[in-house]
């Protein structure tokens, strides 16, 4: 649905035309995003997977910020009701400490009574230390808004029906709970679990007609009818606030190209410029791996698939009519950074084939999907393939599933080896012209020799067919997962790996710790990373 479809609905239904004069007469909003960092210090290494996008801050913000653009409610009068490449200057994506000279530049050259924080666990050391920064510099001028998937690991609902503040659980890691009990100063003033797109709405709104030191009033103009399952914790006055689950219209969530613009390019795409795209269908991945943050039972399962395909199509054309006007010479591409594309749904899929089919978009894209969903659904691969699918990221983890206590999306484990179905499903993929890239995940309790077995064989691949073209290597780290034991026991404030060898070793992964290891593992060494990063190396020296 288009914006100018939706304008007097959501003025109506979220801000009601009286309480929208009364809030431009008051306080402007001055908003900044920022995804803190979770290296101590260090820069990203080339050969490791990159964006400079904050994708995940982008989405939390896009209703926001299309109230900023379209000039609806306080968010009109605010610094995000600039034209794209202003808007953008008020996102910061940060990888590690070494950046927090360029979040202090950017807190000063604002100067935000807003402060939208985003975490993932290894972060949290991260984001209290921009956090202190931002108080130091701004005091009571600014308020600051935690939120991210650390937080939603961290405070939750036993039972989602049960949407009452008694009913809230908080992990030992909960910023909540850290700073009730004094473990960490009260710099966050706002913690946010669970949906963010409506809340950072509702926050600004709020904070037009308030100070941002009057919490009380704040939390007093949050309504709980806002849509999405969510829960506002106000630890320095000790309150809690939760939705009553009204679920999030994701057919009426305005499309990040549109409002954010594209700036990346990816590799695979050979000079394309490259959009996020989501499809909304969930938090998570539909299956239940134990060792996976994004595992169903943390995350939940599938959410609004009957209007995904249509989400997904609107998204691609927004991309290419995008990077059409700003980049015409560059040509369209896309990631769907659905954990698995439209949930692995054959019906979805299909049905954006149809959408695709019936009027076509000049663009080409990528997504994630399970090794035996490409060897079940073969002809589907291949009909995305005819309307545009050209790179396929898969999550190989390891050759020996048996080693690691076994993984729920190894379906056919009993039908063939895990090797030798992704050897498959690389033939297939390179049959129907589409690249693969994978992901390793190590520090699962596998030998290190089946480490090296594994990256020896990817070699050979990479010389006789020319696959994978991307490889992404990650330790496996022990995330909060709510309730669930393995982690309960941390409050995940050191960071993930000191400075030392280790660290330096470790910018070549993508995510990966010494100090938070998976329950019962031993921690890496720096011999047997070491060992590893060779042979990576090697395999991404080989032409193909």
């Amino acid at each position: 649905m288009d914006h100018a479809a939706t304008d007097g609905y959501e003025t109506a239904r979220y801000y009601p035309r009286e309480k929208l004069a009364e809030s431009r007469q008051l306080r402007t909003i001055r908003a900044i995003a920022v995804s803190a960092p979770d290296w101590i210090e260090g820069t990203k290494s080339e050969n490791a997977l990159n964006s400079a996008d904050p994708a995940s801050l982008f989405n939390a913000c896009r209703y926001a910020a299309d109230l900023a653009q379209r000039k609806i409610g306080a968010w009109s009068d605010s610094n995000w009701s600039a034209p794209t490449s202003l808007l953008r200057e008020c996102f910061l994506l940060m990888y590690s400490l070494d950046d927090i000279d360029r979040f202090t530049a950017l807190v000063l050259s604002q100067r935000p009574n807003l402060l939208l924080l985003g975490a993932m666990t290894l972060c949290m050391p991260g984001a209290v230390e921009c956090a202190k920064r931002a108080k130091e510099l701004l005091g009571d001028e600014i308020l600051i808004v935690l939120g991210g998937r650390h937080v939603t690991e961290t405070i939750y609902l036993q039972n989602e029906r049960t949407r009452e503040p008694s009913a809230v659980r908080h992990h030992k890691a909960s910023p909540g709970r850290l700073i009730r009990e004094k473990t960490i100063p009260p710099i966050f003033d706002i913690v946010v679990s669970g949906d963010g797109e409506h809340i950072v709405a509702e926050i600004g709104n709020a904070l037009s007609s308030c100070p941002p030191k009057a919490l009380n009033d704040i939390a007093d103009k949050i309504r709980p009818e806002a849509p999405g399952r969510w829960i506002v914790d106000f630890p320095a006055i000790d309150r809690t606030l939760i939705s009553v689950g009204t679920p999030l219209r994701y057919d009426d969530m305005p499309s990040i190209p549109t409002i954010f613009g594209v700036s990346a390019s990816f590799d695979v795409f050979e000079g394309r410029m490259t959009s996020h795209v989501f499809s909304d269908t969930g938090r998570g991945c539909v299956y239940d791996c134990a060792f996976c943050s994004e595992r169903r039972a943390v995350t939940g399962g599938i959410q609004d698939i009957k209007g995904a395909p249509r989400r997904l199509y609107r998204q691609m054309r927004d991309s290419a009519m995008v990077i059409g006007r700003d980049s015409p010479n560059r040509g369209a591409s896309a990631f769907v950074e659905d954990s698995i594309f439209l949930s692995g749904s054959p019906v979805a899929i299909s049905q954006f084939c149809d959408l695709m089919e019936y009027d076509p978009i000049d663009i080409v894209f990528g997504g994630q999907f399970t090794i035996d969903q490409i060897l079940r659904r073969k002809e589907l691969i291949e009909r995305l393939a005819q309307n545009g699918l050209r790179y396929v990221f898969v999550g190989l983890e390891t050759f020996e599933p048996e080693e690691i206590g076994g993984m729920s999306k190894d379906l056919d484990k009993e039908v063939s080896s895990w090797q030798d179905r992704f050897a498959e499903a690389l033939s297939i993929l390179g049959s129907c012209g589409i690249s693969c890239g994978c992901a390793l995940l190590f520090g699962l309790g596998e030998k290190h020799a089946s480490r090296l077995s594994l990256l020896r064989t990817l070699i050979k691949y990479r010389k006789t067919i020319g696959q994978p073209v991307v490889v992404s290597a990650n330790w496996a780290v022990q995330h909060p997962l709510k309730d669930m034991p393995e982690g309960a026991n941390e409050d995940y404030l050191r960071w993930g790996t000191p400075k030392g060898p280790l660290l330096k070793a470790f910018h070549r992964f993508g995510e990966a710790s010494l100090e938070y290891p998976i329950s019962g593992v031993t921690p890496p060494g720096i011999a047997e990373v070491e060992e590893i990063i060779k042979l990576l190396d090697e395999l991404e020296n080989i032409d193909v």
